[in-house]
């Protein structure tokens, strides 16, 4: 079963979409799921929605790692600024 298919993600979608058309703000950002739905109706919005879906959820992000203590990342930054500085100075005696 595709994840357009299952019928929580249906529901979510669907809830989105209603939450749109309700939205309180006339003039305010409309996604093109409500106009598909306005012009073409459900069946078509149905069918576009699990078309369009991604057949696997989207990878884990990676984990970035332990973080650096504030210290050393300031030390790092002014050692890579250092360089940074050194790459664009002319050598001397030019």
């Amino acid at each position: 079963m595709t994840r357009g298919c299952e019928p929580g993600y249906l529901r979510e979608q669907y809830e989105a979409l209603r939450r749109e058309a309700l939205a309180a703000a006339p003039w305010g950002p409309r996604g093109h799921g409500l106009a598909l739905f306005q012009a073409r109706g459900l069946a078509d919005w149905l069918a576009a929605l699990t078309a369009l879906v991604p057949a696997e959820p989207p990878a884990p992000a990676r984990d970035p790692g332990p973080a650096l203590r504030p210290a050393i990342r300031a030390e790092l930054t002014a050692l890579l600024a250092g360089m940074v500085l050194a790459c664009t100075q002319e050598p001397e005696g030019r």
